[in-house]
């Protein structure tokens, strides 16, 4: 399997996130400073400059400003933490970033598979072969989910209560799968027409699954309306999906060089 992965931005990405969680606790205590003006200068007192006069009379504004934009920038921090940084997994010795993780659990695929790792626009994670575009929407959150259908909800625990600020958030990954889907397909038509995709567009079968990194993770799944699996089953839905639909070698190699054309690639 062929590898094609845009490094630079995923190591963007996570600088990014680690800036803007410092600035977030940043920001909080410069809000937890403003709290002690009352303690540390008492109203009556004459304020020795301009700024401990402003402070004194919005201290409260700036107390509770400081929180909300302090909590603001630790959940965004939060989200490129988890989705870009490579931290310890549980019930491993191994430190991974997300997309390591995704490659490690593919691993045996040969080289008529392309993996395409935040090198391509609006598509994170895609796999190219003969079967097709197998497109990935990753989570890393561990605990409790349920699927039933279209409707994904994460059951209310006192320990995810207590983690809400560090998690990466669930959302609804089914919709994201078809958007992704989307997003892709318009990708393959854009490259039919204008000629630099060697093969018709709509050959291309383009399937998705929900993927979670996670070993803590528990799903409890009731008709879900995409796959929905742990990394290590990942092999398992590509090849169920491999059954459905074959490209000719030549058509995999033309689908190939055409992603890896518009894709961005830095190692």
């Amino acid at each position: 399997m062929k590898i094609y992965r845009n490094l630079a931005e995923i190591k963007r990405k996570e600088s990014l996130g680690r800036r803007i969680t410092l600035g977030g606790l940043a920001v909080l205590f410069v809000g937890l400073l403003a709290s002690f003006t009352p303690t540390w200068f008492p109203p009556e007192t004459e304020p020795a400059n301009a700024l401990i006069a402003f402070v004194q009379s919005y201290w409260p504004y700036i107390s509770f400003g400081s929180l909300a934009l302090g909590f603001l920038a630790s959940n965004i921090g939060s989200y490129y933490i988890n989705r870009f940084a490579p931290r310890r997994w549980p019930d491993s010795n191994r430190v991974a970033r997300p997309d390591e993780l995704v490659e490690q659990n593919l691993k045996g695929f040969d080289d008529k598979y392309g993996l395409f790792l935040w090198s391509l626009p609006d598509a994170p994670y895609v796999l190219a072969g003969p079967n097709g575009i197998q497109i990935f929407v990753v989570r890393g959150d561990k605990g409790q989910v349920k699927v039933s259908g279209d409707s994904w909800k994460e059951p209310f625990s006192i320990g995810r209560m207590f983690t809400s600020f560090t998690r990466e958030g669930l959302g609804n990954p089914g919709r994201e799968v078809e958007e992704t889907k989307q997003k892709v397909r318009e990708l393959l038509q854009a490259g039919e027409a204008n000629q630099k995709l060697g093969m018709q567009a709509g050959k291309i079968a383009i399937e998705g699954a929900v993927v979670f990194i996670n070993p803590s993770i528990n799903l409890t799944l009731d008709n879900p309306t995409v796959p929905v699996v742990p990394v290590a089953q990942l092999k398992k839905v590509i090849r169920t999906g491999g059954k459905t639909a074959q490209l000719s070698n030549n058509d995999v190699r033309a689908l190939t060089d055409y992603l890896q054309g518009v894709s961005v690639i830095s190692e």
